[in-house]
Parts: C-alpha cells; structure tokens; sequence
C-alpha cells in the first residue's frame, strides 16, 4: 500500500456533490485536503453570498480554524462528489512538527492564499462584472501570462476565471462576449489570448468614467 493509500484509508471520504462542510461562523476544526474533485469557498458580503474560490485536486482548506480556534471565515460547499482528506487538529499539528516540508509548503500556501486575498476584496468592491472580470484579466497578465504572437495569452478554466472574479459562470460567458466582440479578447480551448493590454487597460478606464458620470446623472 502506497502512502497516499494508506492516509486515504485513515482519513479519506467520499463526500456527495451539494454537500456542505461547513458554514461560516461554525465553531468546527477540521482541515480537508482534496484528492479528487472540487469545494466551493463563499463568504457572506453585505449579506450576499460572493463565491471567493473553487478549490481542486491537490488544494487544502479549513486550516486557519485548526490553527487559531477560531470560527469558520467562510463557507465550503461541495460542487462535485469528491474524496477528501478530512485531518483533525491533533493529527494536523503532529504534521506540522514532525515534517519541516510540510510547514513549509503551507507557509507558502498561506502567503499565495494572502495576497489572492487582497486582490479578491479589491475585486469584490468593484460595482460590476464587467470591471471585476477586466481587472482579474489584466492581473493574471502580468502574472501567469505568456507573450504570443497575437498578445498575451492565459491558459485558465471558464470555471476558474468566473472564481476569481467572484462572478458567476452565466455572467462570465456575457462579459467575455463583448470583450471579445470588442476585439479585446480571443477564446482559446485552454483559456484566453488578450490581443492588448493597451486596449483592456482603456475599457476599465472607460468603465470607471461611466459608473462616475452614471453617479452624477
């Protein structure tokens, strides 16, 4: 029996899609590792419930409430039937201190997970799904985009796209639409080519001059 075997046969469960881990403000201490399948993380905002991220194979999850007994920050929901690692708070810190690998992936982790963080609740305070997906477009650029002939591609799911835009997916497939009727934007099989950055920088700015002028009239 492999170690991944074996940690499936002391923590693993199948979880139904629709299923919910738990919510926020819940008092639970678990952490999840997903093995396979995908966990939607939400949070309350000014009493709408925002989809922050979808989580996937090899993605872990609920270890600030392990680590801080804390309430839950948010909400996890299960978007398709999945097998996870569910790790209660003693066996999660016997990881910590026995594997300096361990601690120092999830240092890294954490930190990522920090400054997504910051550019989700910048997102989040813009009005409209035009602008929230402009601006994450233009963020995955410079991040992980690569220089092709026809401008800078993004190799990204629809499903992740609309996650870290905080929008959903029906709402993507619309403002995608006009980016690429704008010429902007060209759909690829594993992602997106944004033809100009120029051009994607002028749209927010005309984005911005609209919801000021709409504020005044």
């Amino acid at each position: 029996m492999s170690e991944s075997d074996d940690l499936y046969s002391r923590f693993g469960r199948e979880i139904s899609k629709g299923t919910v881990l738990f919510h926020e403000g819940d008092m639970s201490q678990e952490m999840y590792i997903i093995q396979h399948g995908q966990i939607k993380i939400s949070k309350k905002v000014r009493n709408i419930e925002k989809m922050l991220v979808i989580l996937g194979d090899g993605e872990f999850f609920g270890e600030m409430a392990t680590l801080n007994n804390q309430p839950r920050s948010a909400t996890a929901t299960v978007v398709e039937d999945s097998q996870l690692l569910v790790i209660d708070p003693d066996t999660f810190e016997a990881m910590i201190l026995n594997s300096n690998e361990v601690a120092l992936r999830m240092i890294k982790k954490l930190a990522q997970r920090l400054q997504e963080a910051d550019n989700q609740i910048e997102n989040l305070l813009l009005k409209d799904n035009n602008s929230k997906v402009a601006n994450i477009l233009l963020r995955l650029a410079g991040s992980i985009g690569t220089q092709v002939d026809s401008g800078v591609k993004i190799k990204i799911s629809k499903v992740d796209l609309a996650s870290k835009a905080g929008i959903e997916a029906g709402n993507l497939k619309e403002v995608i639409g006009k980016l690429v009727k704008g010429g902007i934007v060209k759909v690829q099989p594993d992602g997106l080519i944004i033809s100009s950055q120029e051009d994607l920088i002028k749209y927010l700015d005309f984005l911005a001059m609209k919801e000021k002028y709409a504020a005044l009239s």
